[in-house]
């Protein structure tokens, strides 16, 4: 839930993680990690997140639902969200982050290659009958031995 709702704010107020990260004097990997839920932050760093992007310790936390009326932005709260938000939002997986990273602020020129060159894929996988599996992610792996 926090980092959903961390990367949410943080785009909201138009901000990169590289942005956010010298604002609260840390650095882009760490806020990268808390939006991936690969670490969370300590409660002091939590308070300034919250300040910085005017929003509740109790909404980033997910203990209430709504952003306040003081805090509440567009984006925040849905009505002016872009489709490359709403596919971030998609991606709760660290594999499909990973093998997205930097995909949302290439060029649209740079986004059509790498769709071209995945169509490609896709179309000598259906030539080959190369029958697509999923293995699990990484994420799924570490899920599975920390409950074992």
């Amino acid at each position: 839930m926090l980092s959903q709702r961390l990367r949410t704010a943080r785009r909201a107020k138009g901000l990169t993680q590289e942005e956010l990260a010298e604002k609260v004097r840390t650095t882009k990997g760490t806020i990268s990690n808390y939006e991936n839920n690969h670490s969370s932050p300590p409660n002091e760093m939590l308070t300034q997140l919250a300040d910085i992007l005017h929003v509740s310790t109790d909404w980033l936390l997910g203990r209430v639902d709504d952003v306040s009326a003081a805090s509440a932005d567009a984006a925040v709260t849905g009505a002016n969200r872009t489709l490359d938000d709403l596919l971030q939002e998609k991606i709760d997986d660290p594999d499909d982050y990973y093998f997205l990273d930097g995909y949302l602020e290439a060029s649209e020129e740079e986004k059509k290659e790498i769709r071209r060159y995945w169509y490609d894929l896709k179309k000598q996988m259906k030539i080959q009958r190369v029958k697509e599996s999923r293995p699990p992610s990484l994420y799924d792996i570490t899920e599975k031995r920390k409950n074992e």
